[in-house]
């Protein structure tokens, strides 16, 4: 009997182990960007540049997520922003779309993740501003 709970316990150690080496080896290799005006898409990109990216990441590691709530906005979003990230030990590639509102107030940008581990989310004034940034390219 204690032998199998060793093995139970190991087993899940080690699986909780390896899902946190596979999340910190996530790493954005490309990422695209819908503007949108007056309801309208207004222009499109794809960032590959690898500062670039690099930067992204950081900005988007400072999102601080609700898991909880659920939220529909009142107006459409001002982008979309479409990672693609693939982990080191993984070789499937993930997705994840974020809907972005730029707030302009005391919460910089409240973002929208279809990732369920995210969900919604917001963002500082100083991240929001370098999101919006790298997202329209000031």
């Amino acid at each position: 009997m204690h032998k199998n709970m060793w093995i139970v316990l190991l087993v899940i150690i080690g699986t909780f182990l390896f899902y946190l080496i596979q999340k910190e080896d996530d790493v954005i290799t490309k990422a695209n960007v819908i503007i949108y005006t007056d309801g309208k898409t207004s222009s499109e990109k794809e960032i590959t540049d690898i500062k670039t990216l690099e930067e992204l990441q950081r900005v988007l590691e400072q999102i601080k997520w609700n898991r909880q709530i659920k939220v529909k906005m009142a107006r459409q979003e001002d982008a979309k922003l479409i990672i693609f990230k693939q982990g080191k030990q993984q070789m499937s590639e993930k997705v994840i779309q974020y809907r972005i509102w730029f707030e302009h107030t005391d919460i910089g940008a409240t973002i929208i993740s279809n990732d369920p581990e995210e969900n919604v989310g917001t963002l500082n004034t100083n991240s929001a501003k370098t999101l919006e940034d790298i997202i329209y390219q000031k």
